[in-house]
């Protein structure tokens, strides 16, 4: 983007002294900053913004406001960052600092912000960052005529340039200050008298160790050598023996005393094979010690045989280097390899082959300067010449025996396969036809490929080669039920083919010559690696004797079923019957013990009937003969009211009996209530019985502080006995009653108590009767239920109370004395919001 065009353009611009340029390309940067936000290009920007900024201003600018206000934001970003991160900001700040006391002459402070920047940049190895504070470092103690600490500084800023790679700016440094630089220069001008120290092929013919022309150069070439050499090396086709002979000529003929080859692989250099001499007295008759690398080259980055940075120059550039004195080069001076091992003499050559990296050739003497001379440069370029063909050569022989190696180990293990294939095939072809299941396979056109042994004896038949039309036909296939015969499309095998996965599916073959069977099949398309369909294949499993055994074990569960739910409700009996005869004994018990002093006090308050009758008509004769009594009984009389008395107490007595009525009649209700059922049917007058229930619940119908009392309203037709169980009706009257109070009570919570005055709860009870049965309604209007619960308010142990106020039973066991015990119906009709209403038809003769 054009942000980071216009921010290379500002450090170019800084590093070559252009200040003008550079505040130019620092205001083109800051109306693109946006884009470089949150990246490392920040920082760089507002370091260099704010040190061209410094720089205009050093030169008497005129709007030094709008400067100062852009190295005062700089300054305060960057410090902000070295806040949290000194080791990448806190040198920057310092070199801004530094350059800012410079320019209000705070000398001092200037002198120490320099070297903390220097110090700062050197240890977390900012390499241009340091030069760069040595160079600015030099310009201060130049302007203030300090030249010999100038130099120091101006020095160090070489090399850190050096050791950065910048050659540019190395050469502007040498431009701008020859004077300080003039030991730097003489020494590399001494070390290069004979030669260029790194220079170009071109150079090798122009500027030598001898001053000859080329033609001069050839002819001291030895033509014989170059010959042998050369065919040597192009005799050569295999890699291993051609960079042994590569090496081999390059030692004898090229004055080196080590040699290494490296190869352009992927992009990367890998060194392939390294020769060397093992001793120096007879170069020509001492042997050479070769090392060949192919099956584990070394990455030059990560080798310790060569100088890495002047072979990644000579890659870059494609150009060959010559190196008079390795220990004295200025660009070798902190290369690793160079101070460990002190070469003097070193050649690097591009291999070349129509312009394109092939290798490189490393070259090198350890104990003579500028050992490689014009004549041997010459000889190593014409070996570099013939290297490469030959190189090319070696690498398409090497790819051909690759290449033929490979087809024989594919044959070799083709045939192999076949052979292991084979037996697999037979290893699996007896599998298949001994697995008891049946196995079918076909092809993508359903012609039948695989009709195992187990499919033969399903069928009756061997495989026969028809068309998948016809397989419904041919193989007799059914439906699970045996009668219904399948259609093609209905066929597991063709189901299968057509992409679907079939998945234990029933179905019946009844083959003539064999038994039926019933068999459960699942199948799937067959693809091959492409995705291409290429058949399908279906398993069947002889499930005959197993769906026998599910049918017999059908019927048995189906009988436990039925002899668990007779339990059921025989136990249901059992435990209602138990309730309703301890509920009946009570009240039989009440009722009896009611009977005796009950029957005493009637019998005693008729025959205190006329005694006191009398007692009163003698009375009232005493006073009509007594005209005037003693004061005494006067003053008794009126202290006991006895006027009041004699006419009050005959109707004391009158409310007496009729209270012993009711009582008698409540003991009444109470015995044929609780009367016990017989093992035979017996007359009996329901609307007794429906009157007994109520006065048994009578007192959870009186008000309470939730509700008023709910009314209990009865519509009797004239109905004659019926054939029943008296007992069993009598708990289902109870259960369905005891519901419906339940239902109201439930629905006082969701109303007022005025509301429930102004519309009381009630319970309708209506009988009516036909030639043959009696229909007995009861109804409420509480709440209703939902048809959902309709469905399943007679199943036993269903419950719509909450925990431990309902257990499923009543309406159960209801249901069960209506249908089973009487041939009567039973139903419910509910609204919600409206109410409920139970329906019993019982027959006269039971």
């Amino acid at each position: 983007c054009l942000y980071y065009f216009y921010l290379y353009k500002l450090f170019l611009s800084f590093w070559f002294y252009k200040i003008d340029l550079a505040n130019e390309y620092a205001l083109e940067c800051s109306n693109y900053l946006v884009a470089s936000s949150g990246t490392v290009a920040d920082s760089v920007f507002y370091f260099y913004n704010a040190l061209s900024a410094l720089a205009q201003l050093n030169r008497d600018s005129e709007d030094s406001s709008t400067l100062l206000a852009r190295v005062e934001q700089s300054l305060e970003v960057l410090q902000r960052w070295a806040d949290d991160a000194p080791m990448n900001y806190q040198h920057k700040v310092d070199l801004i600092k530094a350059e800012k006391s410079r320019l209000f002459g705070q000398k001092s402070e200037a002198i120490e912000l320099y070297d903390r920047a220097i110090s700062g940049a050197k240890t977390n190895e900012y390499v241009q960052e340091e030069a760069l504070a040595n160079e600015l470092a030099a310009r201060f103690y130049l302007d203030w005529d300090k030249e010999r600490i100038a130099q120091e500084y101006i020095t160090q800023a070489y090399y850190g340039y050096v050791r950065w790679g910048a050659t540019a700016k190395v050469a502007h440094l040498e431009q701008a200050y020859p004077q300080l630089l003039a030991p730097i220069l003489q020494q590399a001008a001494i070390s290069l008298s004979a030669n260029e120290t790194i220079f170009t092929s071109s150079s090798v013919t122009a500027d030598c160790l001898s001053h000859s022309n080329s033609n001069q150069a050839s002819v001291a070439l030895d033509l014989a050598t170059v010959i042998k050499a050369s065919q040597t090396i192009s005799g050569e086709i295999e890699l291993e023996k051609l960079l042994s002979a590569l090496l081999h000529s390059v030692i004898q003929n090229a004055g080196a005393d080590k040699c290494a080859f490296m190869l352009l692989e992927g992009g990367r250099l890998h060194i392939q094979a390294i020769a060397q001499l093992s001793s120096t007295p007879n170069r020509e008759t001492e042997p050479i010690d070769f090392y060949s690398l192919l099956l584990n080259p070394q990455l030059v980055e990560d080798s310790t045989e060569v100088p890495v940075g002047l072979i990644n120059t000579v890659k870059r550039s494609l150009q060959p280097a010559v190196i008079i004195d390795a220990t004295l080069h200025p660009q070798l001076l902190h290369e690793p390899y160079i101070q460990q091992q002190q070469p003097k003499s070193i050649l690097c050559s591009p291999i070349l082959r129509q312009g394109q990296l092939l290798g490189l050739l490393y070259l090198e003497n350890r104990s003579t300067c500028g050992a490689f001379t014009r004549d041997r440069v010459e000889l190593l370029n014409l070996l570099c010449a013939q290297a490469a063909i030959s190189l090319l050569n070696a690498r398409l022989y090497e790819r051909e025996q690759e290449k033929s190696q490979s087809l024989q180990a594919s044959l070799e293990k083709l045939q192999e396969t076949e052979a292991s294939l084979a037996k697999e095939r037979e290893f699996l072809n007896t599998i298949i036809h001994t697995i008891t299941d049946g196995i079918v396979v076909c092809d993508a056109k359903g012609k039948l490929a695989l009709f195992n042994q187990a499919s033969e004896t399903f069928h009756g038949f061997p495989l026969e080669l028809l068309p998948c039309e016809r397989w419904a036909e041919c193989f007799n296939l059914y439906h699970a039920d045996g009668k219904t015969p399948l259609e093609t499309a209905e066929i597991p095998l063709f189901r299968a083919l057509q992409g679907e996965i079939v998945d234990n599916v029933e179905m019946a073959i009844a083959p003539k010559d064999a038994p039926t069977r019933t068999l459960l099949a699942s199948g799937q398309a067959i693809f091959d690696p492409w995705g291409n369909k290429v058949g399908a294949v279906v398993v069947m499993r002889d499930i005959s004797d197993r769906k026998q055994a599910e049918s017999a074990i059908l019927q048995k569960s189906q009988e436990l079923e039925q002899a668990l739910l007779a339990l059921q409700q025989a136990q249901l009996q059992v435990v209602q019957s138990e309730k309703m005869s301890a509920l009946g004994n009570l009240v039989a018990g009440v009722a009896h013990e009611m009977n005796n002093p009950l029957g005493f006090i009637y019998a005693t308050l008729e025959q205190s009937k006329p005694t006191l009758s009398e007692i009163i008509d003698h009375l009232r004769l005493y006073q009509h003969h007594v005209v005037n009594p003693g004061s005494e009984i006067l003053d008794h009389a009126e202290e006991i009211d006895l006027e009041y008395t004699l006419e009050d107490f005959p109707r004391m007595l009158e409310a007496m009996s009729g209270a012993c009525d009711r009582l008698r009649n409540i003991s009444t209700s109470l015995r044929i209530f609780s009367r016990t059922d017989k093992d035979y049917k017996v007359p009996f007058n329901v609307h007794e019985g429906i009157d007994s229930t109520i006065l048994i619940l009578k007192h959870r119908l009186k008000a309470n502080e939730l509700r008023p009392a709910i009314e209990v309203t009865t519509h009797y037709a004239e109905i004659p006995p019926i054939e029943c169980f008296p007992g069993q009706l009598n708990q289902v009257f109870m259960n369905i009653l005891a519901n419906a109070i339940d239902a109201l009570d439930e629905a006082s919570r969701e109303r007022s108590f005025a509301e429930l005055e102004a519309n009381p709860h009630q319970i309708l009870i209506e009988t009516s009767c036909d030639r043959h049965s009696v229909k007995i309604a009861i109804a409420d209007n509480g709440l209703g239920m939902s048809p959902e619960i309709q469905e399943r308010i007679f199943e036993h142990s269903f419950t719509t109370k909450g925990v431990g106020k309902g257990t499923g039973l009543g309406l159960a066991i209801a249901h069960q004395i209506v249908v089973d015990k009487h041939g009567g119906t039973i139903e419910v009709n509910s609204v919600l919001g409206q109410g409920t209403v139970f329906e019993m038809i019982l027959p006269f003769g039971g």
